[in-house]
C-alpha cells in the first residue's frame, strides 16, 4: 500500500532483513551446499545486500558502492520510459520517472538489496528489489505511475506488489495514465476526442471549413488507433506500455480510440452532406442567376433592338416626308417658270398686233410696204418678248438638262421646251 509516499511491503514481499540474517546463518552453519545457494537465491551474504547509491542511471537504474565495488543496479519488475536508448526517442515522462528515482534516492542513500531466482541479465547488470527504509522503491515507481509491471523469467518476486501499485496509479490517472499530461496516451485519446466531439451537427454557410476540420479529425483518430498497435506505441512516445502486461489497459485504450474514430468518421460524413448538400444549393443559385441575367441581357438587347428600329424608322419617315416636300416644291416651281412665260408671249403678240394694225392704218397707200412692216413690227414684237421671256429664266436657278443637243439635230429633246424658242440649246429650269 502507499503510505507518505513510500510502498511498504506487503504479504507477497521478501521475509525480513534479521530474519533473513538468521536464516542464512543457520543455512551456513548447518547444510553449506544448500545455505550457499539459498545465500545465492536471496542475497545478504559477504554483505552485498546493502549498499550506497552513487548515482541514478535513469528511472529504473542506478549505480550503488557494494563492498566498496560501484554495482549497476537494475530494479526487477518494473519497467520506466526511456532516456537513454539510443534507437528511441525520449519516452513520455522518462526524465520524470529519473528524477523521481535521484530524488528518492540521492547519492550516499544506504539501500538494501534482495534479489531472485537470477542475479544478472545479459547486459551484466544485478537484478534486484531495491528498499529503503523498509520500503520497495520499485513499487514505489509503479504508484507514482512513471513506469509498469514486467517479468523477465524466472524473476517475479516482486512482480504483485509493483502490480498492485500500477493498478493504484491507473485507477487515479498518475503518471502514464494521466489524462492532463500531453504525452500519455489517455491524453493524445482525450484530444482527439474532444476534437471529433466538437465537429458542429449544422454549420451556417459554407461548410468547407468545418469539414476541412473534420477530415484533419479523422486523420488524427485514424493514426492513434494505428499508433496504439504494439508497434506504433515507440511514435506515441509511451513504448513502454507494450509490456505484456499493460495488454488489457492497452486493449482498453485501443477501444477506446476506436470509439473515437467512429466518432470523427460519423462527424467527418455529417459535414461531408452538409458540403454536398451546400454546394448543389450554390449551383442552383448560380444557375438561376445566370437564367436571370440572361433573361435581363436578352430583355435589354430587345429594348435595343426596339429602339434602334423605332429611331430608324422615324429616320426613314423623315427622310420621305423631305422627299414628297422637295418633289411638291420642284413640282411648283416648274408650274410657275410655264405660267410667267404665257402671259409674255399673250403680252408680245398684243403689242405685234396692234402694231401692224396703226401701220396698216398709216400706210393705206402701199399694201406691200404695210405687210412688210407689219411683218417686221411682229418680229420685233416677238424678239422683245423672247428677251424678256430670257430675262426671265436668267432670274432663275437653271442647270443643264444632260450634254447640250443642237435644236436642229436629230434626235433633240423633244419634250416641253424652256427658254426662248429657236434656241441653239435647252435648259431646265427648277
Amino acid at each position: 500500500m502507499v503510505a507518505g509516499g513510500k510502498h511498504t511491503r506487503g504479504q507477497h514481499g521478501a521475509v525480513g532483513t534479521g530474519t533473513r540474517r538468521g536464516v542464512l546463518a543457520t543455512l551456513v552453519a548447518g547444510v553449506v551446499v544448500v545455505g550457499a545457494v539459498a545465500a545465492g537465491a536471496v542475497g545478504g551474504i559477504g554483505g552485498d545486500g546493502r549498499g550506497t547509491v552513487v548515482r541514478v542511471v535513469d528511472g529504473d537504474t542506478l549505480i550503488a558502492d557494494i563492498r566498496g565495488e560501484e554495482t549497476t543496479i537494475r530494479l526487477l519488475n518494473i519497467d520506466t520510459p526511456e532516456t537513454k536508448d539510443p534507437d528511441q526517442p525520449v519516452q513520455c515522462l522518462g526524465p520524470e520517472a529519473s528524477e523521481f528515482l535521484a530524488e528518492r534516492l540521492p547519492a550516499g542513500t544506504e539501500i538494501e538489496l534482495e534479489y531472485d531466482q537470477e542475479r544478472t541479465d545479459r547486459y551484466g547488470r544485478t537484478l534486484a528489489g531495491v528498499l529503503e527504509s523498509d520500503s520497495l522503491v520499485n513499487a514505489e515507481i509503479a504508484a507514482a505511475g512513471l513506469g509498469v509491471p514486467v517479468l523477465f523469467e524466472p524473476n517475479d518476486r516482486f512482480l504483485p506488489e509493483v502490480e498492485e501499485a500500477a493498478s493504484t496509479a491507473q485507477a487515479d490517472g498518475l503518471g502514464l495514465f494521466a489524462a492532463d499530461i500531453a504525452c500519455t496516451i489517455p491524453a493524445q485519446i482525450a484530444e482527439v476526442a474532444q476534437a471529433a466531439d466538437g465537429i458542429p451537427t449544422t454549420v451556417e454557410g459554407d461548410p468547407a471549413g468545418p469539414l476541412a476540420e473534420a477530415a484533419t479529425v479523422v486523420e488524427d483518430a485514424d493514426a492513434l488507433v494505428a499508433g496504439l498497435a504494439d508497434d506504433g506505441l515507440p511514435g506515441l512516445g509511451n513504448a513502454v506500455l507494450a509490456a505484456p502486461l499493460m495488454a488489457q489497459y492497452m486493449s482498453e485504450r485501443r477501444e477506446e480510440a476506436g470509439d473515437v474514430l467512429e466518432r470523427g468518421t460519423t462527424g467527418h460524413e455529417r459535414m461531408q452532406e452538409a458540403k454536398t448538400a451546400y454546394d448543389e444549393e450554390q449551383e442552383r443559385l448560380r444557375k438561376e442567376k445566370e437564367e436571370r441575367e440572361r433573361r435581363e441581357r436578352e430583355e435589354r438587347e430587345r429594348q435595343e433592338r426596339e429602339e434602334r428600329e423605332r429611331e430608324e424608322q422615324e429616320r426613314e419617315e423623315r427622310e420621305e416626308r423631305e422627299r414628297k416636300e422637295r418633289e411638291r416644291k420642284a413640282q411648283q416651281q416648274p408650274a410657275a417658270s410655264s405660267s410667267g412665260s404665257s402671259s409674255s408671249g399673250k403680252s408680245g403678240g398684243s403689242s405685234s398686233g396692234s402694231s401692224s394694225g396703226s401701220s396698216i392704218g398709216s400706210s393705206s397707200g402701199s399694201g406691200t410696204s404695210s405687210g412688210s412692216s407689219s411683218s417686221g413690227s411682229g418680229s420685233s414684237g416677238g424678239s422683245s418678248s423672247g428677251k424678256s421671256s430670257s430675262g426671265g429664266s436668267s432670274g432663275s436657278s437653271c442647270v443643264p438638262y444632260g450634254p447640250e443637243i443642237l435644236y436642229s439635230d436629230d434626235g433633240g429633246y423633244t419634250g416641253k421646251r424652256y427658254g426662248m424658242p429657236g434656241g441653239k440649246t435647252f435648259r431646265k429650269c427648277s
